[in-house]
């Protein structure tokens, strides 16, 4: 991490990291013969597809921490609108390339201190909240309930516990992290918690979510649900 992000406090400093390693990253984010990780953490086209299905998006909906658009491309399909945020225009720019519509609307934005205009129909966010600091976590959610128009649905992806087997997982300053690599040889620390679905699933019951949380694949969450009543 470089100078100005080490004199930041502990998460803040590590979402710096993160969001520096993934603008860094983006460019060659989908060639997995450049990443330290490969294949791990990858999620296939169809598979994408088939999760996609099974949450059933419509409406006017938002993704949060849109990336490259793997799953912007299959959401545009389902849906009235899409509007898809990100911090990284690199990313941006790559989801663009991928994705190819007018279709969607894009907005560059940190989504920590980032506000909605509107409500939506569908917020949906995929392998985002496992870069949510601990700290951040109920505020997160507070943002994610100001998104949502009155009956609307929240549903997200993400790594679960069983994936911490097979990384470098470790505490940075109390935050659970993990190390990634640029092909440069360039190090980050970036926030990496690794959610136990049925503890997820507790965690957002206690905050006043009624949503879903189960195993997909080999090492993947889904969550699906709204506002309890």
């Amino acid at each position: 991490m470089n100078d100005q992000i080490d004199d930041l406090p502990d998460a803040a400093a590590l979402v710096s990291s993160q969001m520096a390693y993934y603008d860094l990253r983006a460019p060659e984010y989908l060639d997995t013969s450049k990443s330290d990780r490969r294949e791990i953490g990858a999620m296939a086209p169809k598979f994408v597809a088939e999760v996609v299905d099974e949450i059933g998006p419509s409406g006017n909906a938002l993704e949060l921490a849109c990336g490259t658009g793997v799953f912007t491309r299959e959401l545009v399909r389902r849906v009235r609108s899409l509007t898809a945020i990100d911090a990284s225009p690199k990313m941006l720019e790559r989801n663009r390339e991928m994705v190819r519509t007018p279709a969607v609307h894009y907005v560059e934005a940190d989504l920590f201190a980032w506000q909605p205009d509107r409500a939506y129909d569908m917020v949906f966010f995929s392998f985002w909240l496992s870069h949510v600091p601990p700290s951040e976590f109920d505020r997160v959610w507070a943002l994610v309930r100001r998104c949502l128009a009155p009956g609307g649905r929240v549903a997200f992806v993400d790594e679960d516990d069983r994936a911490s087997e097979r990384q470098d997982s470790r505490l940075v300053d109390g935050v659970p992290s993990a190390r990634r690599t640029l092909s440069d040889g360039r190090t980050f620390d970036i926030v990496k918690v690794f959610w136990d679905p049925a503890d997820l699933e507790r965690r957002l019951q206690s905050a006043g979510w009624d949503v879903s949380v189960r195993c997909v694949g080999a090492s993947f969450l889904c969550g699906v649900g709204s506002l309890l009543v």
